[in-house]
């Protein structure tokens, strides 16, 4: 009686240590997931319907999760109609905060049928490589209509291209357009003809008002496809009443050539322009990244007129609002005459501004015939630019593998080799512990009094250490629990080496570590 209390007592200390253990700890919160009231009963369109689904998943661990599974199924009360699980679920990629959109998640339902009318449920959950939750299952209802309610309820075009807004060169927009939109949810049976129109708008009116009141300039159907090439929209300079401003929707019409469904089935009216005041035109423009705190400008202006202008002033806007910002320095200096039908290149720097998505450059120009000043402006793309310091051909991090590992005294204990290479100055060199798990042989080599909180650490308390000698070895002392004597176990941790430059830049390398304790009587066999 006595032995069996004892072995119960360990099996109860062995799954404490394991609820403490760094490796089982690891739990990932599903911060957002949200799913349409009413869906289509084609599981493969709900990419293309707004808001179908959304999943929004956090890491509660310090670093990234790694190895593990979503398993997203379709329910109907209590059965499972659709979907994966444990054994047809791939491994992600390691994540600390991910989004999951609509395309990402159909792409996991792709064996669902088309849904029969009724209410669902869309569960979603995941687990580790051990098979094990690492999170709570969630789900949410939903709803597929018959058939009837369905036609009732189409989801109309929604524009793609040009985007909303858009402003055209004019030489573009004398050139062909490609207007694209998404096709209606859910797919109709029949043949849907798309219907695309384009409006130009007058002096006082809004985009409604020239929808409703001027004839359409374009007007183009294309059947079951979503997209159309326009020529020839802008002919020349637009002239009072006409505006150089343009608005455009498409419809969605069955063979009989009426609007789908119970509404209209229009898109959005989305708008384009031709740029204004056409006469100065920033004919060519490149924003560079930002080195050692400047951003370098290039400006190629162009003048349309017959006769020359006078350049007076370059400036800029950060986002699009506020004030105008003067471009200084600038070279060559201002004010610059630039001959009719001429071009005039500005360049210049400014300070890297860390708010900035992009910036809207603007023109003053004064017609030496015409006193009237002239103003252009053009958006930057946007201001973030790839850092490529960590790119192999300006950096690299050699760790080869220990020549020994030692364990003793409940420490493993080795010297770490690390060369770097790179075109710019090391600052300093931290290496982070960020995995260490102990595998034992068995459940009796845990002892019951073992706080998880303890080991997986460097012998400094922390999982962190830092230094700025580069290119010398390091010598590494991490903890591990105390183990039942002569008992074999499997340790295997990473650290991750991160390597912080002068200029405040940082690259890394993980690097990923193994050791085998034997115990007593392999020990003796090896003798």
């Amino acid at each position: 009686m006595n032995q069996f209390k004892k072995l119960l007592l360990l099996l109860m200390c062995f799954a404490s240590f394991t609820a403490k253990a760094q490796p089982g700890s690891a739990q990932i919160s599903i911060l957002n997931f949200t799913v349409k009231q009413k869906l289509p009963a084609d599981v493969s369109t709900w990419n293309s319907v707004p808001a179908s689904v959304l999943l929004v998943a956090k890491y509660m661990g310090q670093g990234n999760i790694v190895g593990s599974k979503l398993v997203l199924q379709i329910k109907k009360g209590s059965a499972q109609v659709c979907g994966n699980d444990m054994q047809s679920a791939t491994f992600l990629e390691a994540f600390q905060t991910r989004n999951f959109n609509a395309n990402e998640l159909t792409g996991v339902l792709t064996n669902c049928p088309i849904l029969s009318p009724g209410s669902y449920t869309l569960c979603v959950q995941f687990f580790g490589e051990d098979r094990k939750e690492k999170s709570a299952e969630v789900c949410r209802p939903f709803t597929v209509e018959d058939e009837v309610q369905v036609l009732e309820s189409f989801n109309p075009p929604q524009n793609i291209n040009p985007s909303n807004g858009k402003i055209f060169k004019p030489e573009e927009l004398k050139g062909p357009i490609t207007f694209r939109w998404t096709p209606i949810v859910p797919r109709p049976k029949e043949s849907v003809t798309y219907r695309l129109k384009v409006w130009q708008l007058m002096q006082g009116q809004n985009a409604t008002q020239a929808m409703r009141t001027n004839p359409p300039i374009v007007t183009k159907d294309v059947d079951n496809i979503t997209q159309a090439v326009v020529a020839n929209i802008y002919t020349g300079p637009c002239r009072p009443p006409y505006l150089c401003d343009y608005v455009w929707n498409v419809q969605a019409l069955d063979r009989e050539g009426k609007p789908i469904g119970s509404n209209d089935c229009n898109s959005e009216l989305w708008s384009f322009k031709v740029q204004n005041n056409i006469d100065i035109q920033i004919d060519s423009l490149k924003v560079g990244c930002c080195i050692n705190g400047k951003q370098s400008i290039y400006l190629k202006i162009k003048n349309n007129l017959g006769t020359s202008v006078n350049i007076v002033a370059v400036k800029y806007k950060v986002n699009g609002v506020g004030a105008s910002i003067n471009l200084i320095p600038i070279a060559p200096p201002l004010t610059q005459l630039v001959a009719g039908n001429g071009t005039v290149v500005f360049t210049s720097s400014i300070n890297c501004i860390d708010a900035a998505n992009f910036l809207k450059f603007l023109v003053d120009a004064e017609d030496v015939a015409d006193p009237d000043n002239k103003e252009t402006e053009v958006k930057s793309d946007t201001l973030t630019c790839r850092c490529d310091a960590c790119d192999e051909k300006n950096f690299s991090l050699t760790a080869p593998t220990p020549s020994q590992i030692n364990f003793a005294n409940n420490i493993l204990s080795f010297s770490q080799p690390l060369t770097i290479g790179s075109v710019k100055p090391v600052k300093s060199i931290k290496a982070e512990l960020v995995y260490f798990e102990m595998i034992p042989e068995n459940d009796y080599c845990i002892p019951c009094n073992k706080d998880a909180a303890t080991y997986g650490h460097f012998t400094n308390g922390t999982n962190s250490m830092e230094w700025n000698t580069v290119n010398s070895p390091q010598n590494f002392n991490i903890t591990t629990p105390q183990m039942t004597p002569c008992c074999s176990a499997i340790f295997k941790w990473c650290i991750r080496y991160k390597i912080e430059f002068k200029d405040c830049t940082t690259c890394n390398k993980l690097v990923c570590y193994e050791k085998r304790k034997e115990g007593c009587d392999k020990v003796l066999d090896h003798k």
